[in-house]
């Protein structure tokens, strides 16, 4: 929490009194797994040699070609979703979690150790046992924020 506090700022209430707080980072080399993930699960019994070879086949394919642009929004997403289902099981176990996206996203990934260029920040979210219970908040109705077609 200490490496953290400078880098998000405008949270500082988040960051000094949770339990703890975990930054989410998306790897732009994700595919270098595929392998190892495919393979185990042959090796499982969970999915087919051949399906892995296709798989891997077109997968390798399709992540030669990829721009930068794309696998940073495609690891943004999937990071997002990461997030809410981390979220979600700390609210299913008791824990209250804020996410934050204000923070030195420029800074955070060499601040911890890891490869700037390699690994994309998502969000941190501060996790632990809330002291108030807060404040009610108010959404849009869902007319005002999608269109049905």
């Amino acid at each position: 929490k200490a490496t953290l506090a400078p880098l998000a700022k405008f949270n500082q209430s988040q960051v000094e009194t949770s339990s703890a707080m975990i930054a989410v980072f998306g790897d732009l080399n994700n595919f270098d797994n595929a392998e190892e993930i495919y393979g185990t699960a042959v090796e499982r019994g969970l999915m087919p040699a051949e399906v892995k070879e296709n798989q891997m086949k077109k997968l390798s394919a399709y992540f030669s070609m990829v721009t930068p642009e794309v696998m940073k929004d495609t690891v943004l997403i999937d990071g997002g979703l990461v997030a809410m289902q981390f979220m979600l099981a700390a609210r299913a176990h008791g824990y209250d979690t804020c996410p934050i996206g204000g923070f030195e996203k420029d800074q955070i990934a060499e601040a911890f150790g890891l490869d700037k260029e390699r690994y994309v920040p998502v969000m941190l979210i501060s996790i632990g046992k809330a002291a108030d219970s807060g404040y009610q908040s108010v959404r849009l109705p869902i007319d005002k924020v999608a269109e049905w077609k």
